[in-house]
């Protein structure tokens, strides 16, 4: 594998980020991270600039910033859950590790309770014991935030018509949990720049 991605953040960050690179070790550990912990990459540049967006308006405006990183992993080290085999394999074991959990374990298991953070638990468990380093997934959504702006009632509509087409929007995202797979580093956009 051997592709560009763009991280989008806030200036909040950029500090940290320049002084010691997007680093998935010094990543806020998230129970609902939605491929596991690690950097979050957007193959498209105007999703990362979305996302940072977002991120500088929950952190009191303090501006997005994008870097653009390349991101190299060898294919054993990578699964890519758009791939229906890689996809099904993934399925496979997950689904045997389940089966031996329940035969190993004696009453109920808390950890299964609440599906969100599940996600992020197989996903890292998997990552661990098949020596995975990245991991992309296309997820689709119904709402995006960087398509065009909808009044509640057009919103209303678009839902329907998303629910009759069965087509959505798709969002294909990079996660990087191993520091070494993510390459040449640099900043592409930082918000204060723009300002006049």
């Amino acid at each position: 594998m051997k592709e560009f991605g763009y991280h989008g953040t806030c200036t909040k960050h950029l500090y940290s980020i320049e002084k010691d690179g997007l680093d998935p070790a010094k990543c806020k550990q998230r129970s609902d991270h939605w491929l596991g912990q690690g950097v979050y990459f957007f193959d498209d540049y105007e999703k990362a600039q979305w996302w940072a967006s977002n991120c500088s308006s929950q952190n009191g405006n303090c501006g997005g910033v994008i870097f653009q990183s390349l991101i190299e992993a060898d294919d054993k080290e990578v699964l890519n859950l758009d791939d229906n085999h890689q996809y099904d394999s993934f399925l496979t074991e997950t689904i045997r590790t389940f089966e031996k959990i329940q035969k190993n374990c004696q009453g109920s298991m808390p950890i299964f309770k609440k599906e969100d953070d599940l996600r992020a638990i197989l996903f890292d468990y998997y990552k661990q014991t098949k020596g995975i380093s990245v991991i992309i997934a296309t997820f689709q959504k119904d709402v995006a935030g960087y398509t065009t702006r909808r009044n509640p009632e057009q919103l209303k509509k678009q839902r329907k018509i998303i629910k009759i087409i069965n087509i959505r929007f798709n969002e294909r995202q990079i996660c990087v949990s191993k520091k070494e797979c993510i390459k040449s580093t640099r900043l592409i956009y930082n918000e204060e720049d723009e300002v006049i």
